[in-house]
């Protein structure tokens, strides 16, 4: 086979295609597949992949564009917001992971200390591209322990810099390498603060004029040509290119075209990143790989548990919650890129030895398989945690708190899970002065909702003795707004056996959960996707002139029929019994807007009597205001409780939003 860098391109899209269509489709993750690629077709295995100079140039592009892009993901703006995170717990993880793993490399393989450091450096990364992707997907970034993550992973990605220079100027000779370690330092930073003058003198405006010309192709050139001359120039003052291309990416995402070109590259995103890892495949040895597979498996758990505990306990010294310290543990508990990168290089320039190196690409290329996964699954694992672990309560302890707090209570709702939907559940439920006990399992969480004076306590509710000593004999409603369907039907599943009439309601995010919790013997599950749909809708229809009660006669018969049990609450209005809407009453919330027939009229002159239906109170300013005390003009914002039979509900919002 003629080994051109056609054939060779020809040759990895192929492979790519057909391991990665597999994966996905037995739900497995595509590192997998890229690796795999690597290992079958380099040099262990077909040898399709040889180590010559277009492979070679083909995998130091991929890592140019991977750090050219994990460079834009970098945020002065975000290290200076959660400087105390990032440069005090950020530097105490690197540090100290650094130095564990370090130390265990110099004790355990005979390291010298300029090759420990380097490896201990290495395992303290977490992989920037594998954690910011998932926590995206699962809207996480902005939760505590995403916040935690994203803080320690700038710092890690700043650490990289210095880690790079040592390896450079080590080079094989570990002797020399030491004295000349001042000089390399002292030349990246000239180096860098070279890239920022120029950046801050003639980047802008060359990108101002780029955009001008509103041409894409134009962008993305400039941005491919930067990274690239970034490259060349760290290349050719002794650094490795990558270097070069990380600092332009770093300084381009400081400008207002950064997401412009993080748009422009993102198809790129993936592509890149498997191409990294298709490099780092060809490096591994199956042989030594196999023969030392039962020394990396254990020492690959021993490195998961040592980083996330490390992570876990730096951020609770740092006042972060049990919780959150935790999942962030969890979630950066993996190698990463840069490491990766870092461990190659070492072994390129025969820093390391082949047997040791092999040893820590198999290792940290196992976490970063594994990394999707726990990342997807960190709150359960760390639920997990928190119910088995006896370090922090006993669960007798908890029973009796959770049975201390619901004491007295009767017809009340308990509420399993006291997040964002949870809260608001919460809210609704104290308007109407229906009692409620909520069971959580964030310390922090719980601890503010307590300041407020809310039966919020500590306790999982898959527990059976935790929802004995919730009362849950003499409650009206079990809600459980946690989105785990896994969890949802353990609970339901318990509680049916005892409680076979207690009225059920259950959230889930999949259809395919859907007919699960019902089998599991929930009265209603809440199907989050058809809300949505159903609310888009409703707005579409309103945007498009269609009257407002007419949208709603719409929404409530699809409700309806989906949700059988609740045509009190969401009544099919075609089909209404007459003695129905005459008997049963329900409640109904209006929120105000601008645009509305009732906003600038008083009570009085609106007449709601005349529909059927009362206004019981009136909300405003997060204060609840009686409707016979309320004398002043309506305003946008109002938040109003109607009561009536649905019939009467219609004709009062009706009247509200179009005057009749």
């Amino acid at each position: 086979m003629e080994h051109s860098l056609f054939n060779l391109i020809l040759l990895v899209l192929a492979l790519s295609v057909g391991f990665v269509a597999a994966f996905l489709r037995l739900g497995l993750s595509p590192i997998l597949a890229y690796l795999l690629v690597g290992v079958v077709a380099g040099p262990s295995g077909f040898g399709w992949l040889r180590d010559d100079p277009a492979t070679r140039f083909l995998a130091e592009l991929g890592v140019i564009f991977l750090l050219f892009e994990i460079g834009l993901e970098f945020s002065l703006s975000a290290l200076l917001a959660a400087k105390r995170l990032v440069l005090g717990l950020g530097l105490m993880q690197v540090l100290i992971s650094g130095s564990i793993f370090g130390g265990a490399a110099w004790a355990m393989a005979g390291l010298e200390i300029g090759p420990a450091i380097i490896v201990g450096g290495a395992l303290a990364m977490s992989s920037t591209a594998i954690v910011l992707k998932q926590l995206r997907e699962q809207l996480e970034v902005a939760a505590p322990h995403g916040r935690i993550a994203v803080a320690v992973l700038l710092l890690q990605d700043l650490a990289t810099i210095p880690l790079l220079v040592l390896v450079s100027t080590m080079g094989g000779k570990q002797a020399n390498g030491w004295g000349e370690l001042p000089m390399a330092l002292g030349t990246a930073l000239v180096l860098f603060v070279l890239f920022a003058v120029l950046g801050r003198k003639w980047l802008r405006p060359v990108l101002h004029y780029v955009a001008e010309t509103r041409s894409l192709e134009l962008f993305m050139l400039t941005a491919l040509l930067l990274a690239l001359a970034a490259a060349w120039i760290s290349q050719h003052v002794g650094f490795p290119p990558a270097l070069g291309a990380f600092m332009a990416g770093m300084l381009i995402g400081e400008t207002e075209f950064r997401h412009q070109i993080e748009t422009d590259i993102s198809p790129f995103k993936d592509l890149l990143l498997g191409l990294f890892f298709i490099t780092i495949g060809m490096q591994v040895d199956l042989v030594t790989v196999g023969a030392s597979l039962f020394v990396i498996i254990p020492l690959l758990a021993l490195y998961l548990v040592t980083k996330g505990l490390i992570v876990t306990l730096l951020a609770q010294g740092f006042g972060q919650s049990f919780s959150a310290a935790l999942r962030a543990g969890i979630v950066l508990s993996q190698a990463g890129e840069f490491g990766l990168l870092l461990v190659t290089m070492t072994m390129s320039h025969r820093i390391l030895t082949e047997s040791v190196g092999q040893l820590l690409l198999a290792g940290m290329l196992l976490s970063m398989v594994l990394a999707p996964f726990i990342v997807r699954v960190n709150r359960q694992i760390a639920e997990f945690i928190i119910v088995r672990g006896r370090t922090r309560w006993a669960p007798d302890e908890r029973e009796e708190e959770v049975a201390a707090v619901a004491s007295g209570l009767e017809h009340h709702v308990v509420i399993c899970g006291y997040g964002r939907i949870g809260q608001r559940l919460w809210e609704m439920l104290e308007w109407e002065k229906i009692p409620a006990i909520a069971l959580d399992l964030d310390p922090e969480r719980v601890r503010q909702a307590r300041a407020l004076g809310r039966r919020v306590v500590l306790g999982h509710a898959t527990r059976p003795g935790v929802l004995h000593a919730a009362a849950i004999d003499r409650a009206r409603a079990l809600v459980i707004t946690m989105a785990d369907a896994r969890l949802a039907r353990q609970i339901i599943t318990q509680v049916r056996l005892g409680h076979p009439k207690l009225p059920i309601l259950a959230r889930c995010a999949q259809e395919r959960d859907w007919a699960s919790l019902k089998q599991a013997g929930a009265t209603e599950v809440f199907l989050e996707g058809l809300e949505t749909s159903l609310a888009f809708v409703s707005q579409c229809l309103v945007m498009v002139g269609v009257p407002h009660s007419r949208v709603e006669r719409y929404m409530s018969k699809l409700r309806a029929e989906r949700y059988r049990p609740f045509r009190v609450l969401l009544p099919d209005s075609d089909r209404l019994e007459q003695e129905e809407s005459e008997t049963e009453e329900e409640l109904s919330v209006v929120i105000l807007e601008e645009k509305h027939f009732a906003v600038g009229k008083r009570l009085a002159d609106l007449r709601l009597e005349t529909t059927g239906a009362s206004l019981t109170h009136v909300r405003r300013g997060g204060v609840n205001v009686p409707s016979t005390m309320m004398d002043t003009r309506l305003r946008p914002g109002d938040v109003l409780i109607l009561e009536g039979s649905p019939e009467s509900i219609l004709r009062a919002k009706a009247l509200l939003y179009e005057g009749g």
